[in-house]
């Protein structure tokens, strides 16, 4: 799993340039890292987005969406959210 620079800070604690830089490197999430930066989602809103936010806000596919939940729960058992 790609982390921002500083891998050892918890996502939670993250700009949302580092939220960029995350979705700017996971597989299939790329596309929507734009959308992550221009709603201002920081790490402590990562934490807490859900597949529907991402549905609605960014205006995007179901197939999309779940892969970036699929990451958001990676990333939350590396840090042992």
């Amino acid at each position: 799993m790609w982390l921002p620079a500083n891998g050892t800070k918890e996502p939670c604690k993250w700009t949302v340039q580092e939220v960029y830089d995350f979705m700017s490197h996971c597989d299939g999430c790329s596309d929507l890292a734009e959308g992550f930066k221009s709603q201002e989602i920081d790490g402590q809103a990562l934490m807490l987005i859900k597949e529907d936010h991402i549905i609605d806000i960014l205006n995007t596919k179901l197939g999309p969406a779940l892969k970036i939940c699929r990451k958001i729960k990676e990333l939350k058992e590396h840090f042992n959210y």
